[in-house]
């Protein structure tokens, strides 16, 4: 049985790890914090094989001066950030073409479809059935330019057979009346589905992984050495040895991996949330992205979860509430809160690779070693899907699809 070390509890390493578990690897997950406490915390709760457009597609180019310009809810950034990593921001930018745009909704319909299929089995074999809700995705436009503005995504998901269901103002009226705001248009989509706790999903996930052999080792990794067709892992003050070592350090990913030499084009969209409470119970199944708004909100009960738009900068910058603060004086013309329960928002930061696509495969420069890392702000959907086909890969098994779009040898590291 050949023991593989699992570096990072969020919800990739925690999927990566059962996966490989179900294998038959032995396997340890090392980890300082809390499993699934981090930036899998911090997330809208989505599960969907809709999320295909990803931010770096041209209409990008057309909203240039507008993002640069003109202080949003939905983007912000950091001048120093944009200066000092000018390269990174260049590159990023240079993805902005339609071919890599349609390339790029191919490839993640398919991994998004495995994904979502192997969370409802996960999802069933955990009892997490009680924090689920479907559907769980829904977009909401209030302006006819707006909705305009959607349709080259809606062309991609035409194009990519996802499945929605478009509501009109009465009909959003009608199914959603808890909202005090009028809007134009919505999309629903059909097969997604909400959950209502990322981070209880995450612990279940992991409560499992524990239930079926595996093991967890809280401490943080300081460094890896490949010794005698061996990995050595560094803790505090011992180390331990492995055959196969899988990094899923998320944010993390470009300063433990240039420890190896490795020059990871990643880069963060930071993102905040605060938590409200409201008078009465809110019965709305979805959670909702308010398109101009920039922001996501979902309701468990008499208490809303507001998800605030990307905050482009450097991962340990200080936090700045500016954009979760204005979203939740947006949100009060839509729902009824009440008050503010969290203290201070969350904060949390998105791995994105300048392509917008994860790295999931063996190591270009090391003997195995395998990354599954870069998901940016669609990990949840995306987890289960990464641990199957870098499992099938590690095992030198048929791919089940086109892994080439996230090959860490695309880009010379």
């Amino acid at each position: 049985m050949k023991k593989t070390l699992v570096i990072g509890a969020g919800i990739v390493g925690i999927c990566t790890a059962i996966e490989l578990r179900n294998r038959g690897y032995e396997v340890l997950i090392i980890d300082p914090n809390e499993p699934g406490s981090q930036t899998s915390y911090g997330n809208a709760g989505v599960i969907t094989d809709t999320s295909l457009m990803i931010v770096n597609n041209p209409q990008i180019l057309k909203s240039l001066f507008s993002l640069i310009f003109k202080k949003q809810t939905g983007f912000a950034y950091s001048k120093s950030f944009i200066f000092l990593r000018f390269i990174w921001v260049l590159r990023f930018l240079m993805f902005s073409n339609k071919a890599h745009m349609e390339f790029a909704a191919r490839a993640y319909k398919e991994l998004q479809t495995l994904s979502l299929d192997t969370h409802k089995k996960l999802i069933k074999l955990t009892n997490s059935a009680n924090n689920v809700s479907k559907p769980g995705w829904l977009k909401l436009f209030k302006t006819n330019s707006s909705f305009d503005n959607y349709s080259l995504e809606l062309d991609v998901l035409d194009r990519n057979n996802a499945s929605y269901k478009l509501f009109d103002t009465d009909e959003i009226k009608k199914n959603f009346p808890e909202l005090k705001e009028k809007f134009y248009k919505g999309v629903l989509f059909n097969n997604s589905i909400r959950i209502k706790s990322p981070q209880a999903l995450s612990k279940k996930y992991f409560d499992y992984f524990l239930k079926k052999g595996g093991e967890f080792n809280n401490s943080t990794c300081f460094n890896l050495d490949y010794i005698d067709n061996k990995w050595r892992v560094y803790l505090n003050n011992n180390y331990l040895s492995f055959d196969e070592v899988v990094v899923c350090t998320g944010p993390w990913s470009k300063e433990f991996l240039s420890k190896l030499k490795y020059n990871i084009p990643l880069a963060w969209e930071r993102g905040y949330h605060h938590h409200f409470s409201t008078k009465k119970e809110i019965d709305i199944k979805p959670a909702i992205h308010d398109v101009e708004g920039g922001f996501v909100f979902s309701a468990n009960k008499k208490e809303i979860r507001l998800t605030s738009g990307v905050e482009l900068n450097f991962q340990y910058a200080k936090a700045n509430e500016f954009q979760v603060l204005e979203a939740a004086s947006k949100l009060s013309n839509i729902i009824p809160i009440d008050k503010q329960i969290t203290k201070k928002a969350w904060l949390g930061s998105r791995p994105t690779i300048v392509d917008s696509m994860p790295m999931i495969g063996r190591a270009p420069k090391h003997k195995n070693l395998w990354f599954n890392f870069g998901h940016n702000h669609i990990g949840l959907s995306t987890s289960t899907g990464s641990a199957i086909i870098l499992a099938d890969m590690l095992q030198k098994k048929k791919k089940r699809l086109n892994t080439d779009p996230f090959a860490p040898q695309r880009f010379i590291l």
